[in-house]
Order: structure tokens, then sequence, then C-alpha cells
């Protein structure tokens, strides 16, 4: 769980630098437990509860990383064995990993006070079979990968919207559990991280503002000729994505789940998906700092 563990992970940063006052305060009410469990009177599935924490974690940070430049660094920020990237600055934090393809897990921007990754992945549950089985509910999709930002795959070029945002379909290519080495270079306010693995390159470029712009290159003639390659970003909210040459396709993230009034529908964020011809070889996006 993402919100759990970064929790964990600030509050021992602020125990690090002398758990100041209000970033101590913060962490304690983001320690509410409401969001971070599944169940019928609540929890992960409503929005509302985990912004709410992830915006008591932006202040948190906000105050831990005052006067704070532009860095990097390497950790097991999420205690799975392997490492992540933690990018951050005065206006930011971020954490990628390398292991995921480079995939952008937490995207955390202190003057929004929200986290932009924070889109719910579909899931199968338990009641989901017995609401189809009882004919009360359609089927919910289940998403073929963890949602986070720049989950990146080559799609058929026969694949239509609709078949996309119930996730059937099987990508032509994915990097989506691809691990990538992973470099670093600081140029002042900006800061480049440099991802190479399975036939893709892809340079993440974050600005001490807060701004993200990703840029591949691959080899064409590696892929299915009328391929698209597609990166995808599960949002919390729309964004104003810059992403030259691009078709855009745009869905709802939405979830079906068990409260006291029976099975809801909720809109979890939105997945905004630039398509590329894989005969251009390369491709670059932006999110323009807030």
């Amino acid at each position: 769980n993402r919100l759990h563990k970064t929790m964990v992970a600030l509050s021992a940063l602020s125990r690090r630098r002398g758990d100041p006052p209000e970033a101590r305060r913060a962490i304690g009410r983001a320690q509410c437990n409401d969001a971070y469990w599944h169940g019928v009177f609540g929890g992960l599935y409503l929005p509302v509860l985990r912004s709410g924490v992830w915006r008591q974690l932006a202040i948190a940070e906000r105050h831990l990383r005052r006067g704070e430049p532009l860095a990097a660094e390497t950790l097991d920020f999420d205690g799975d064995g392997f490492d992540e990237l933690w990018v951050h600055s005065s206006a930011f934090s971020a954490v990628l990993s390398p292991r995921r393809g480079g995939a952008i897990e937490v995207f955390t921007r202190f003057q929004e006070e929200a986290n932009l990754a924070d889109a719910l992945t579909r899931r199968r549950e338990a009641y989901h079979d017995a609401a189809v089985a009882a004919a009360t509910h359609a089927a919910a999709p289940v998403d073929l990968d963890i949602r986070a930002i720049l989950v990146d795959r080559l799609l058929p070029g026969s694949l239509n919207a609709d078949a996309y945002a119930r996730a059937e379909y099987s990508p032509a290519a994915s990097w989506a559990a691809t691990p990538m080495t992973a470099e670093t270079c600081s140029r002042g306010a900006e800061l480049d991280v440099v991802l190479k693995g399975g036939g893709l390159d892809k340079t993440l470029t974050f600005t001490a503002a807060g701004g993200l712009r990703a840029a591949y290159r691959w080899d064409p003639s590696a892929y299915p000729a009328g391929g698209l390659f597609a990166p995808e970003l599960s949002l919390a909210r729309d964004v104003a994505l810059v992403a030259p040459g691009a078709d855009i396709w745009r869905y709802p993230i939405t979830t079906v789940a068990k409260s006291e009034r029976g099975l809801e529908e909720t809109v979890q964020g939105i997945a905004i998906t630039p398509r590329w011809p894989v005969s251009l070889g390369q491709a670059h996006l932006e999110i323009p700092a807030p």
C-alpha cells in the first residue's frame, strides 16, 4: 500500500529531523486508519478518504523539505526487497520503480497538497463473482497491471478505446514489469533519471518546481508494424498533458465496491494514454509544473 509506505517513510524522516511540530501533527492526522483498509463501511475504495490522508502527508513533507534543493536517493521505499528512487525538492516528492519499467508510483506536489498518482488499481473482489452470478451487476474490469504514472506498452493498431478502457486486450509489448537500469544526473533546477531495459530508453526529467518530462526512444524494426507506443498515466485528476504528435485516449477509472448500501460504482481517477505510431521510434510528453 503506497499510502502506508509513504506515511512510514515520512514518519521516519520527521524523527531524523527532530520531529518539527507541524510535520508531526500532519503525520499523526495521516495515520487515521479509515483510508488504509477495505470493508463494507468505507476504506481504501473511497477517494475522499485517501485524498485526505495524502493531503496531510503533503503538508508534512512540505514542512520537512522546506528550502531543499532538487535531489534523488536510492532506497527500498516500500520494503519489497527492490530499490526505488525517491526524487524530491521543496516543491514535490516522487517515487519511481526501476523494476517496474520506471513507473512513477507517487507524485506529490506540495502546492496542490495532493498525490497525482493516487488512482486505485481495479482488482477482482470476492463479492464481484457473487454479484455477476446473481445478475445484479455487470462484471467489473480488472487491470492488467498495478496502476501508476507512465506504465509503458505497445498496443495493437486494431485496439479500440472501449476495449482498452475495459482492459480487454493483450499488449503487443509491455514494459510494466520490465526491470530497468537507472542513472541520475542533476543539472541544477532539473534532474534526469535515465532508464534502460527491454529495448526501451526512457528519460524522466523532473524540475525543481514539480514539472515532469518523459522522453522515449526505441528501435521501430523490433516491433510489429502498425502498433502504437502508449504510456498510460493513471492520475487522481485530469492534467494539462503536453504530448506532441500523439492521439490521446482518456477514460475514468471506475471500480465496483461493496458498501452498506450494496454495490456502488466509484470513480477512482482518470487514465490518460497518448499513442504514437511505433514507426516513429521516439516520443515525448510533459506534465507542466503547477
